[in-house]
C-alpha cells in the first residue's frame, strides 16, 4: 500500500521482521525500499562495507542500524550519517516510528542538498502553511480553505493542496467539481491539474473516492511541493488526521504548522499526543501555531486549562458560529458567504497575523 513505509531487511532476522510487520506502519520489500535496516553485532569492530556503500549514496534509502546493546561502532555510525540507531528490545510501534523518522531525516538531507546546488531565482519561494489535527471533525478543512481564500483575497497567488488522500473535502467545502485530482498529477505540469476558485485560490484536490488513495504515489508529492514553491506566493496544505506518509511529507516541508484543537478532553488529549509525536520524530518545524476551534463553548474547559495541559500558548481562537455549517452546506467559504460574521473576521485576522510573521509573501 502507498501509505506504508517500504523497509528492506539486510539479513534474515525473523524476529525483527515480525516486529516491523506488527507495527502496522511498514511493508517489508526486496526492491525500491524507503529504508534499509541492518541488524549488527554490538561488538563488531566497525560497519560492514555494504552499509558504508549505501551511506555514500545521498539519494538512496534511509539507513537504520540495530544492535542488542550499546554497540562498539556507535560513534562511527553517527559520524558516517546512519539515520537512526536502535538498541533492542523495542516495541513494534517504536520500530515503525523509527522507520518514519529515518525516512523523514533522509528526505530533509536530500532537500537541503538540492537547495544548496539549486540556481538562485529572482522570485521569492512560497511560504508553506500546513493545517493538521489528529482528531477528525476538528475543523481543519474549514480552517485550511478559509485561510487560503483570505490569502488569495490579499492578492497572493495561493495554492490549496488536499493531502487527505482518503477522504479530503476541500473541493466540497469550496463548492467545486474538479476534473483532475492529485491522483492524476504530473508534478512538472502543476498548472494543468489545478481548479481555480472564484476567490482566486487554485485547488489541487484529493482523490474523489477513498479507494483511489492507493493510486497516489506519495514519492511524486515531494517534487510537487518544489514546483508549488516556485509558482505561488502561499501554499496551504490540508492534511489527513493521521501521521500518514503524505502528512509527514507536508510537515517536513512546511514553514508554518497550524495545529487545530477544540475545547473537549478527547481532542486536547489528541493534540498533546500530536505535539509529543512531532518531538519524537524530530520534525524541526520552526513556526508552530495552535488554533482552538469553537473556543468559548460552555463545556467546562477554558483556554487556560488547555494551555496548562499542552504547556503551550494558544495562538488563535475561533468562536463557535452557526455561519460555518451554513457556509459548508452552501459550498462557500464562510469568509465569502458571511464576510461580516465574527468567525470571518477571525480568519482574516489569522491570515494577517501569519503574513506579518513570515514577512511579505509577494
Amino acid at each position: 500500500m502507498n501509505d506504508l513505509i517500504r523497509v528492506s531487511l539486510q539479513g534474515d532476522d525473523a524476529s525483527l521482521r515480525d516486529l516491523f510487520e506488527r507495527s502496522g506502519m511498514v511493508e517489508i520489500v526486496d526492491a525500491t525500499p524507503d529504508v534499509l535496516v541492518w541488524a549488527l553485532p554490538h561488538d563488531a569492530d566497525g560497519l560492514p562495507a555494504e552499509l558504508r556503500i549505501a551511506l555514500a549514496d545521498q539519494h538512496g534509502p534511509a539507513i537504520i542500524a540495530v544492535a542488542e546493546t550499546h554497540p562498539r561502532w556507535f560513534d562511527e555510525a553517527l559520524m558516517l550519517g546512519v539515520d537512526e540507531l536502535l538498541c533492542l528490545p523495542v516495541s513494534p510501534e517504536q520500530l515503525g516510528m523509527a522507520a518514519a523518522k529515518a525516512k523523514a531525516m533522509r528526505s530533509r538531507r536530500a532537500a537541503a542538498t538540492a537547495a544548496a546546488v539549486a540556481p538562485i531565482s529572482g522570485n521569492r519561494p512560497a511560504h508553506v502553511f500546513t493545517v493538521f489535527s489528529t482528531k477528525g471533525g476538528s475543523g481543519k478543512t474549514v480552517i485550511a480553505t478559509n485561510l487560503a481564500v483570505c490569502f488569495a483575497r490579499q492578492g497572493k497567488r495561493t495554492l490549496l493542496v488536499d493531502f487527505d488522500l482518503h477522504s479530503g473535502d476541500d473541493a466540497l467545502v469550496l463548492g467545486l467539481s474538479p476534473r483532475w485530482t492529485i491522483r492524476d498529477l504530473d508534478s512538472e505540469k502543476l498548472a494543468g491539474f489545478v481548479t481555480r476558485h472564484s476567490s482566486g485560490v487554485d485547488l489541487l484536490p484529493a482523490p474523489t473516492r477513498p479507494d483511489e488513495e492507493e493510486l497516489v504515489d506519495v514519492e511524486r508529492l515531494e517534487p510537487l511541493l518544489a514546483v508549488a514553491r516556485r509558482s505561488y506566493d502561499a501554499v496551504v496544505i490540508d492534511t489527513s488526521s493521521q501521521f500518514a506518509p503524505a502528512t509527514l511529507l507536508a510537515i517536513d516541508h512546511t514553514d508554518s504548522l497550524v495545529l487545530v484543537g477544540a475545547s473537549d478532553v478527547p481532542t486536547i488529549k489528541s493534540l498533546k499526543i500530536a505535539l509529543e509525536t512531532l518531538e519524537l520524530l524530530e520534525m524541526d518545524v520552526k513556526d508552530v501555531r495552535i488554533v482552538m476551534n469553537r473556543s468559548g463553548a460552555r463545556v467546562g474547559l477554558d483556554d487556560r486549562d488547555v494551555e496548562r495541559t499542552l504547556r503551550r500558548e494558544i495562538t488563535y481562537t475561533l468562536a463557535s458560529d452557526k455561519a460555518i455549517p451554513i457556509s459548508v452546506n452552501r459550498g462557500q467559504p464562510v469568509v465569502i458567504d458571511a464576510p461580516k460574521s465574527r468567525v470571518a473576521k477571525s480568519f482574516y485576522d489569522m491570515a494577517r497575523s501569519l503574513d506579518s510573521v513570515v514577512g511579505s509573501l509577494r
